[in-house]
């Protein structure tokens, strides 16, 4: 049967033998690769996969730490001095106040410690009458923070007594006549606001 029989030389059945072989095994190896497919899937990547695959590399996200507002310079602070009405009458308590805005655009934190802010009463001549830390040395722990252009009030009842630093005179009732109050927070003051002690 392996000898080959016909009009045709041998060799000419042999290259037909070796055709139809050839044939023989691509159908299987098709045939094959068609089951394995149909078991596994069609062999294309999934949709996750091709998800996956055409979207490009993320970029990674800077996230800003949150300090909070920073320090207030003294460059856009404000202080001003309030006083409660124009006139006051000899014993009468007066109402003063220390004002600090930020005038800046943003917030910011400021130290206002009591030791910090002080509101003085001169005289017209600059003599120094009265201030709120002649005779008061309680340390505070005050840090606000300062909105922009949102004014931060400290008041004091002043009793109309005089006053030395350490509080070291004996304090005595001012007379009538004409004064300034004047504030400070450290190094910044505030333009004088006059009023009066009448009889």
């Amino acid at each position: 049967m392996l000898d080959p029989n016909g009009p045709l030389p041998p060799a000419v059945y042999w290259r037909r033998r070796a055709v139809a072989i050839s044939v023989s095994a691509l159908v299987v190896a098709l045939l094959g690769w068609g089951v394995v497919a149909l078991i596994t899937g069609t062999g294309e990547p999934s949709a996750t996969t091709q998800q996956h695959v055409a979207r490009p590399p993320e970029q990674p996200v800077a996230v800003a730490a949150d300090h909070g507002p920073e320090a207030c310079p003294d460059q856009i602070l404000r202080v001003a001095s309030e006083v409660g009405q124009p006139a006051f009458r000899a014993g009468e308590r007066i109402g003063l106040a220390v004002v600090v805005t930020n005038t800046g655009p943003r917030p910011c934190v400021r130290d206002l410690n009591r030791m910090l802010r002080e509101i003085e009463v001169t005289t017209p001549a600059g003599r120094h009458v009265w201030s709120s830390n002649d005779c008061y040395a309680e340390s505070t722990n005050e840090r606000p923070v300062l909105e922009p252009g949102e004014p931060v009030r400290n008041d004091v009842l002043w009793q109309g007594l005089t006053s030395a630093p350490g509080c070291a005179a004996r304090q005595e009732r001012v007379p009538p006549g004409d004064y300034l109050a004047v504030a400070r927070l450290t190094s910044i003051a505030s333009a004088p606001t006059p009023f009066r002690v009448v009889p």
